[in-house]
């Protein structure tokens, strides 16, 4: 389904500031996996969701998605068989247009034809009986304009306007790192739902590693613009928060502020040194940014 063969990415090239953001990343999804990637700040996370969009192209590499070469199309091409939900709630959506409005928008992907102010009845009761699905009171807040809705409920809205025409491929950018707990369980309820229904191709970046190992069928860790851990199976599910952070010490030597030990305090260190401010975003609410 998606092939992305020896990604490279470089920024300030030629300069002191040099950063290879993707180091000939290699990455293969078969039709319907749902995979979830981690990683520390500057891991090339969000760069590889921008490649595989289109926000810029590769400065060497390709990608290829159900057998097409993507590599060098336009990004609004792209986004006719790929969807992305972001970390912010007030990105994906026009906040002053309504829900009818948005959903109807989304909608023109599939037939291409051009967004008509007048909704049909026949799309309105497509739009209702989808919202009613989620349990939120969205289906009697179509009149209502997205821009005032809370930071869940425009996430849901996000999420079906990705799903309303299914794309080849879902991107999920941190998706509920911005919500509180409760509201964050709720639409990671939706996404699984939406995902396993429909059998689609989905990458989520995440910051919550149980969610990590949790969620999907497969778990990748990226540093330093390469993938340095692929689990799945029985590995992955026997697998827990700890012992991947052991897992990444043993691959890289180094703890994730830079600090190398090898002995058992060490690991606890390198535990402390990434899983505190993940724990203390849980319980504050407050996204911190690790991309």
């Amino acid at each position: 389904m998606l092939d992305v063969k020896q990604a490279t990415k470089v920024f300030s090239a030629g300069t002191a500031s040099e950063h290879h953001a993707l180091n000939g990343l290699d990455l293969h999804l078969d039709d319907g996996e749902f995979v979830t990637i981690i990683g520390s700040n500057g891991a090339g996370k969000s760069t590889l969701f921008n490649a595989i969009c289109g926000n810029y192209w590769l400065d060497q590499g390709q990608i290829f998605l159900d057998g097409q070469d993507i590599t060098f199309l336009s990004e609004h091409r792209r986004a006719r068989q790929i969807g992305r939900v972001f970390q912010d709630p007030m990105k994906g959506t026009a906040p002053h247009l309504t829900i009818e409005e948005n959903l109807a928008l989304a909608y023109t992907r599939k037939d291409r034809k051009p967004f008509r102010s007048a909704v049909r009845k026949q799309e309105k009761d497509l739009f209702r009986t989808e919202l009613e699905k989620y349990h939120m009171d969205l289906e009697n807040r179509m009149k209502t304009k997205v821009g005032l809705l809370s930071g869940g409920q425009r996430q849901v809205v996000t999420l079906l306007m990705c799903t309303l025409v299914m794309p080849k491929l879902l991107l999920l950018d941190e998706h509920t790192a911005a919500l509180d707990p409760a509201t964050a369980d709720k639409v990671m309820e939706i996404t699984r739902s939406i995902v396993s229904e429909n059998h689609l191709t989905t990458l989520m970046i995440t910051h919550n590693l149980s969610q990590a190992l949790t969620t999907g069928n497969r778990t990748l860790m990226l540093d330093e613009g390469r993938i340095i851990l692929d689990l799945g199976g029985e590995e992955r599910a026997k697998m827990g928060v700890n012992d991947l952070l052991d897992c990444y010490a043993e691959k890289k030597k180094k703890a994730f502020d830079g600090v190398e030990d090898k002995t058992k305090w060490g690991c606890k260190k390198i535990r402390l040194s990434f899983y505190i401010p993940i724990l203390f975003r849980d319980l504050f609410h407050s996204p911190l940014n690790f991309s």
